[in-house]
């Protein structure tokens, strides 16, 4: 996820809001065979490896980005960082869980599925979770929609708009069984400002401002959220879709 190591900063003060929810970190935990270790793969600024920490003994985290894992061992010292392209990470020890929040879709999940077999442990569980484009509830839903369908679409990775056949590619894989897919309410109370700063750190938002809209979009664009909406709360929909799979 290089397009987020550049905004690091501000990736990391919105991230820091938008939590998953306590039903999926659950479910996932009591599917575990044990409570050894988990690993997150794809950990950003591991606001996602935290939620793990307290289920799991030991647990780790990897991401291609250093400014990002910067942010990570800087937010949670007690967890191991580690800076490395999920692909080609070579952890020391089998896991009960692995999970990739948000991030599957950027990578070669074939060859994550294949390190499956010697990642986790057997009857180890893993979970690619994400959200889709998350819907804006209130008077900013229309102009942040609008801003999606004439600036920002065309920088939209066409990984972010096809259909995600993850469930399907689970299938082809022996080592795999008992494939999900899932869905988790994940509702998430922001300030339009926080608002702003999460598309603005989007790989597509980004791709726009780069390509066109220049460094005076990002100033305008915030100050359009906040003269659009003045509350102090705006409901995000950020709602969860999960996709696991069992080691045999």
């Amino acid at each position: 996820m290089k397009q987020f190591n550049k905004n690091a900063q501000a990736y990391d003060i919105v991230r820091k809001k938008i939590t998953y929810p306590n039903t999926l970190y659950s479910s996932l935990s009591s599917r575990a065979p044990t409570k050894e270790a988990a690993l997150d793969i794809g950990c950003g600024n591991g606001i996602s490896t935290v939620r793990l920490q307290e289920l799991f003994d030991h647990v780790e985290g990897c991401d291609i980005g250093d400014s990002l894992i910067d942010k990570a061992r800087q937010n949670y010292p007690d967890i191991l960082f580690n800076v490395s392209p999920a692909e080609t990470f070579s952890p020391s020890h089998s896991f009960d869980l692995i999970t990739s929040a948000t991030s599957f879709y950027w990578m070669d999940r074939e060859t994550i599925f294949m390190n499956l077999r010697e990642w986790l442990k057997p009857g180890g569980l893993f979970c690619a979770y994400k959200y889709d484009f998350p819907v804006v509830y209130g008077p900013l839903r229309n102009y942040i929609e609008l801003e999606l369908v004439t600036h920002w679409s065309r920088y939209r990775d066409p990984r972010l708009i096809r259909y995600d056949n993850t469930l399907e590619l689970m299938c082809n894989y022996p080592h795999l069984r008992d494939t999900r897919r899932e869905l988790f309410a994940n509702i998430i109370s922001l300030t339009p400002e926080e608002v702003a700063l999460f598309f603005l750190s989007t790989s597509y938002v980004t791709r726009y401002i780069e390509e066109e809209g220049g460094e005076m979009y990002a100033h305008q664009f915030m100050e359009m959220v906040t003269s659009i909406d003045k509350s102090s709360s705006v409901s995000v929909n950020f709602d969860i879709h999960a996709f696991t799979a069992v080691k045999r």
